[in-house]
C-alpha cells in the first residue's frame, strides 16, 4: 500500500533552513545561516497530521537539541499527533572512508544516531553509503560499514534503509553492488532528485525502483510551476515497477514549499494511490 510522508527537509526553509551539529560537548549548534523560522521541529506532527498525512521522516540535522527531555517532547508530540517516525535520516558522515580512523569514528557517530531513533520511536534508519569515489576498495568499505550497522539497528529494533545519494553510490549500478555486498536485508530510498544527477534518470529509476521501499518524491519547478509531463513520466516508473511504499513529498527550495508540496501531494495521489 502507498501511503504519504513528510521529510523535515520538505519544510527546511519554514524550519528556519538550521543546521545543527553537535559542538565538542555534544551540544547541538546551529551552523547554518538560518532564517526567520515559521515553524519549529515539536510542532511538524501536528501540522503534518492537518494535511492528513500520517508518516514522518527526520533529518538528524533538524535536531535542535539530543537531551533525553527534548527527545521525550518531541516524541510525545509525534505519538499525539497519531504520526508515526518512519525513518529517521542520518545526514553525516562517510562510511566509504579510506582512513581507518575516520571510517570507525563515524560509523561510531551512526550508532550514537541510531540510539537517538530509537528514543524517538522510529521505526528505522536512513544511511547512505559515503562520499568517496565508487572504487571496489571504498564500495567493500560502505558494505563492512553498513553490514555493521544494521546488526546494530536490529538489535535496537530498527530497519535500515540506504539511497542513491552521495558519491559512492549515486549511480544504480554502485548501489545495487552495495546492497548486495552487504548481506543484510537492507530497504532502499529511491530519489528523484539524485536520480537526475546522473546521466540518465530514467534509466537509474528503472534500475532501482524494483528494489523500492520508499521514495523521495521531487518534482521540477520553474518558479511556482511544476513540470507536469516530467513529474507525471516520473510517477509512471514507480506505477510500472508495481511499487508499494511510503513517498516522501519533497520539494527543494526554501520558497513556497508547502503550497508547492500540496502541488506533488495532489499529482501523487491521482497517478499512484487512486490507481493502486
Amino acid at each position: 500500500m502507498i501511503e504519504l510522508a513528510i521529510s523535515s527537509w520538505t519544510v527546511h526553509g519554514a524550519l528556519g533552513a538550521p543546521w545543527y551539529e553537535p559542538d565538542e560537548d555534544g551540544v547541538m549548534v546551529n551552523s547554518a545561516q538560518s532564517k526567520p523560522a515559521e515553524l519549529n521541529l515539536l510542532e511538524l506532527p501536528a501540522f503534518i497530521a492537518a494535511e492528513d498525512i500520517k508518516l514522518l521522516e527526520i533529518c538528524n540535522f533538524h535536531m535542535p537539541s539530543i537531551d533525553d527531555s527534548y527527545l521525550v517532547q518531541l516524541r510525545a508530540n509525534i505519538e499525539a499527533a497519531g504520526v508515526t517516525l518512519v525513518n529517521f535520516l542520518i545526514d553525516t558522515g562517510n562510511l566509504s572512508a579510506a582512513d581507518d580512523a575516520v571510517w570507525r569514528r563515524d560509523i561510531e557517530a551512526a550508532k550514537r544516531w541510531q540510539r537517538i531513533a530509537c528514543k524517538l520511536g522510529a521505526k528505522g534508519v536512513r544511511l547512505d553509503c559515503g562520499t568517496d569515489a565508487p572504487s571496489p576498495a571504498a564500495i567493500q568499505r560502505s558494505c563492512d560499514a553498513l553490514r555493521e550497522l544494521a546488526d546494530f539497528g536490529a538489535e535496537l529494533g530498527l530497519h535500515t534503509t540506504t539511497e542513491n545519494w552521495r558519491a559512492t553510490s549515486v549511480e544504480s549500478d554502485n548501489l545495487l553492488r552495495i546492497m548486495d555486498g552487504v548481506g543484510r536485508s537492507l530497504q532502499l530510498c529511491v530519489d528523484f532528485g539524485n536520480a537526475a544527477k546522473t546521466a540518465d534518470k530514467y534509466t537509474t529509476m528503472r534500475a532501482l525502483l524494483p528494489r523500492a521501499t520508499s521514495l523521495h518524491c521531487k518534482g521540477i519547478f520553474d518558479g511556482d510551476a511544476l513540470d507536469v509531463a516530467e513529474f507525471r513520466h516520473a510517477l509512471s516508473l514507480v506505477r510500472d515497477a508495481d511499487f508499494s511504499g511510503h513517498v516522501a513529498l519533497i520539494c527543494d527550495g526554501t520558497d513556497d514549499e508547502w503550497r508547492k508540496v500540496l502541488v506533488l501531494k495532489e499529482h501523487v495521489e491521482r497517478e499512484l494511490m487512486r490507481a493502486s
